[in-house]
């Protein structure tokens, strides 16, 4: 994929604002920057929260507050001259090429890690006895990071990380224009201790950061429902998730990710934006018996690729207190998103394995009769996207180091609001079947014929090149008895992807996944 819009221009400011500490070639005003520049709010995605925790222990807190800039891009500098100097603090406001620096006071840098004492966390029992009081610094701009619309880059700019060693000089801090971080960064301790039953989570921005930065009082509180569960199950560990509308007091759910105007709506982009997805036959097919239920299940792995030229590019913006998010396909130009349009639905799967978010519309899988009518089909329907198997490095467009997308990023988790999944040019999304209700149940079939067809797009939502080449079927011939099944594969086009001749007994090809795990292929090439 190619540099997406922001990349090279964050880098650009990055640079610039580290020559601008050292030589200092700034404004400087005496007044702090309240009511005259960019400032922040608490948002969460949803209101109310299950937390569940095994017995003995206590419930982590976690409830997905994220803090988002409001009016551009919120950006802090601390910095000193020399190591005899103590550390000044500035919000920096950029108008154009002019940037303007306003003084803070020195409490509000805390060795490096951020901003002291910024987030304030209390938690309620049900009778209102304070189980929790904690202040937390904040460090703009780390943790997970989300997109709360489309009219910022839509790749975040700023450092990532606070902190530094004894030998730190100068730090930048900053949530760009449209994008929102945690706000207790990459966690936090916090814990409930208490029994089970309902508290009430309150977190605030500190009355002495709202005047310093002139946050309003309806955008500085959201509070959160919160049911803490023993359990002796592992259904949703150790976290589930709640619904519901605004909570009490303050800003909850009601002002989270939503795309902008700033990227127009598209029914007809030009064919040199759209991506091409093309379905490959099934692989990977063997036998599974399951001794419980004396039944028989058809195993295999199926590969959807992009063709290009360009991304497949599906961001997810959250509803208001929903494990439900609204899916849209972004086209890219010269590596900056020129259109979107509506491609579906992003769910929650807070089973265990999962954890994370799904795009609903990217394929489907199916049985079919020898006279290809559909016997059954798979009850994989959701997927996360990303780049597991290269399959044409020469095409235009082709991403050849796509790794940075990777998969522990891509589907977000529980508290995202937002959330981005990438198939670039030249890749394929690869999932292994070996569930019962994903994979086929054959018990009851006669011996024969039959087909596996892999379908991208099933539902014609996603905009691409061509429909064409949507459909793939894989023939198959299934021959044994109950329990001891065996599967033929005939070659494709000469390609023996059994690699023994075309004749599968009982094993197949052995793809190790362990049981209530979603498992992605790990071959490339």
């Amino acid at each position: 994929m190619s540099a997406p819009r922001g990349r090279h221009s964050g880098a650009v400011a990055f640079a610039l604002s580290v020559a601008l500490l050292v030589t200092g070639f700034v404004s400087a005003p005496v007044a702090h920057a309240a009511g005259n520049g960019p400032s922040v709010r608490l948002i969460a995605g949803t209101d109310k929260v299950t937390l569940k925790r095994p017995p003995g222990r206590r419930a982590y807190l976690d409830i997905g507050a994220y803090v988002a800039s409001i009016g551009g891009a919120f950006e802090i500098w601390a910095s000193r001259p020399d190591y005899d100097t103590p550390v000044s603090v500035w919000q920096v406001v950029r108008s154009g090429s002019s940037i303007t620096k306003y003084p803070l006071p020195s409490w509000v840098e805390n060795d490096w890690m951020g901003l002291s004492r910024f987030i304030h966390i209390v938690v309620t029992d049900a009778g209102g006895v304070t189980v929790l009081d904690r202040y937390h610094s904040f460090c703009p701009g780390s943790g997970e990071l989300a997109r709360v619309s489309d009219d910022g880059p839509d790749v975040a700019t700023y450092p990532q990380f606070c902190g530094g060693n004894p030998f730190t000089l100068g730090s930048v801090w900053g949530i760009d224009s449209g994008w929102a971080s945690s706000a207790f960064g990459y966690g936090t301790n916090d814990t409930i201790k208490g029994p089970d039953g309902h508290y009430t989570a309150t977190v605030s921005i500190n009355p002495e950061y709202q005047s310093l930065l002139g946050i309003q009082p309806a955008d500085a509180t959201i509070s959160v429902d919160v049911r803490v569960k023993t359990t002796k199950g592992n259904t949703c560990l150790p976290f589930c998730e709640g619904t519901g509308r605004s909570g009490r007091g303050g800003r909850a759910a009601a002002a989270v990710a939503t795309p902008s105007s700033s990227v127009p709506i598209m029914t007809d982009p030009d064919p040199s934006i759209r991506p091409d997805l093309i379905a490959l036959p099934a692989w990977g097919i063997s036998i599974n018996h399951q001794r419980r239920g004396n039944r028989d299940f058809l195993d295999f792995g199926a590969t959807v690729w992009n063709r290009g030229p360009s991304p497949l590019v599906v961001e997810g913006f959250r509803r208001p207190g929903e494990p439900v998010m609204d899916g849209w396909e972004y086209f890219y130009s010269g590596g900056e998103p020129v259109g979107r349009a509506l491609a579906g639905d992003l769910m929650y799967d807070a089973r265990p394995g999962h954890q994370h978010w799904h795009f609903e519309q990217f394929a489907r899988y199916s049985l079919l009769a020898g006279d290809e009518t559909q016997i059954v089909r798979s009850e994989k329907t959701a997927f996360c996207l990303a780049p597991t198997d290269a399959i044409d490095m020469t095409v235009p467009g082709a991403d050849w180091s796509p790794y940075s997308i990777g998969l522990s990023t891509a589907c977000g988790s529980r508290a995202s609001i937002w959330t981005r999944e990438v198939l670039p040019t030249g890749w394929g999304d690869t999932y292994f079947q070996g569930l019962p209700g994903q994979s086929f149940d054959i018990t009851d079939l006669p011996n024969g014929t039959y087909f596996i067809a892999v379908q991208a797009n099933p539902d014609g939502l996603l905009i691409e090149g061509s429909t064409a080449n949507n459909t793939e079927l894989r023939e198959i011939r299934l021959r044994g008895t109950r329990g001891n099944r065996r599967v033929i594969v005939p070659p494709w086009h000469g390609i023996d992807t059994e690699g023994n001749g075309g004749n599968s007994g009982g094993g197949g090809v052995s793809v190790p996944r362990p049981q209530h795990v979603e498992m992605r292929s790990l071959v490339v090439g």
